[in-house]
């Protein structure tokens, strides 16, 4: 199996990073709206090739939004899921087209160090408050909505199509307005939802996926149920105060590591 060398030499450690990948993604879209699923991708090319490892997780991710729609299908923001899909798909339609030529690293350095930068304007308005409430910040964001939509949810579609790490620029879109977790974590599932379903004609036209890599989807299938449960358990242990201390410090470790990857 052509990309599958680790299984052979490895099989423990190859399960493993499998599994932890798996874990990242489910844990991560039931709790906290993809927070921590820009970690799946790196964990899972410690084993696979990119193209290899496009081809085990997307089918995975979708399998996981099925799932998590269901369960947060009360808590969701339809007039943002409206700018939200409708840009992100369009930006997968470009990464479509522009997949052979796309800097993969110049992509996703760039958007680490935008991800820095918005966690740390989040933790500068905690430290040193400028009078703006959170109400009032929501309504400026919601009235620039017109050029944010499009900057983030399309750089999100784009870097999603890539590299599966369209979860940090719809964050920077959407954090800002300070919805209820809840509602958070409804709108983002619902959005990654249709962007992954989006990609599948793109994805096959590519090859992205083989026999290979649907048998070892299939087995990684068992992870999903025990990911979900974790984090739906740990949004309900949270209040919306501390779900937006952990997201935004999760935005700037995981754009640390983005950073980089994009400098090896």
């Amino acid at each position: 199996m052509p990309g599958f060398d680790l299984l052979h030499e490895a099989p423990v450690y190859f399960a493993v990073m499998c599994i932890l990948s798996v874990m990242a993604v489910s844990v991560s879209k039931s709790g906290f709206g993809g927070a921590l699923g820009a970690m799946s991708m790196p964990i899972m090319l410690f084993v696979l090739p990119p193209k290899v490892a496009l081809g085990v997780l997307l089918p995975l991710f979708l399998l996981t939004d099925v799932w998590v729609v269901y369960l947060w299908r009360k808590w969701l923001n339809r007039r943002f899921l409206m700018f939200m899909c409708g840009f992100g798909v369009a930006g997968q339609l470009v990464g479509w087209l522009l997949f052979d030529y796309l800097s993969d690293r110049l992509l996703t350095g760039s958007i680490g160090v935008v991800g820095i930068l918005t966690a740390l304007n989040y933790a500068r308005q905690i430290a040193f408050p400028d009078g703006e409430t959170s109400s009032e910040t929501a309504a400026r964001m919601m009235r620039r909505i017109w050029v944010r939509a499009p900057a983030w949810c399309g750089l999100s579609g784009l870097a999603s199509f890539v590299s599966l790490s369209g979860g940090i620029p719809v964050q920077i879109f959407l954090l800002p307005h300070g919805l209820a977790r809840q509602a958070f974590v409804g709108t983002m599932t619902v959005y990654f939802f249709t962007i992954n379903l989006a990609k599948l004609p793109f994805y096959g036209d590519l090859g992205i996926f083989t026999a290979d890599t649907l048998l070892l989807s299939a087995l990684l299938l068992p992870v999903i149920p025990l990911g979900v449960y974790i984090g739906r358990q740990l949004n309900r242990m949270m209040t919306d105060r501390i779900f937006y201390l952990f997201s935004y410090s999760v935005l700037f470790a995981m754009s640390i590591k983005l950073i980089c990857d994009a400098a090896v």
